[in-house]
């Protein structure tokens, strides 16, 4: 279809009368829709994201919060003491560290490479 094509329908349909549509043709149009919606409207996300956010937070906040929820010590490893602990060694990141552990490798490092 060329240009002269498209002009040519325009013009056809610009000079058409406007089509007699009764006043609640809007309406049941809408009916029809939210009738096919079905149980997809169920489904939509948008709906059940605005429902349960104040719930996620609100569960998040009781976590924070509840007693002994944020223990720092744990039963499976022991916390590394600073002349056990290499910050080059794998394992050593996979334990508890003190910070004090921490510091004296820093420490040990800087000095090394002076």
């Amino acid at each position: 279809m060329n240009e002269d094509d498209q002009n040519r329908v325009a013009a056809l349909l610009a000079s058409m009368p406007p089509p007699d549509v009764p006043g609640d043709f809007v309406s049941r149009v809408n009916a029809r829709i939210d009738e096919s919606e079905g149980w997809f409207g169920v489904a939509d996300f948008r709906v059940w994201t605005l429902r349960l956010a104040p719930l996620a937070a609100g569960l998040g906040l009781i976590a924070m919060l509840w007693p002994g929820a944020a223990s720092t010590t744990s039963s499976v490893s022991t916390v590394a003491p600073a002349a056990d602990f290499s910050p080059a060694s794998p394992a050593d990141w996979q334990q508890d560290v003190s910070a004090d552990a921490l510091l004296a490798a820093a420490l040990t490092r800087a000095d090394n490479g002076r």
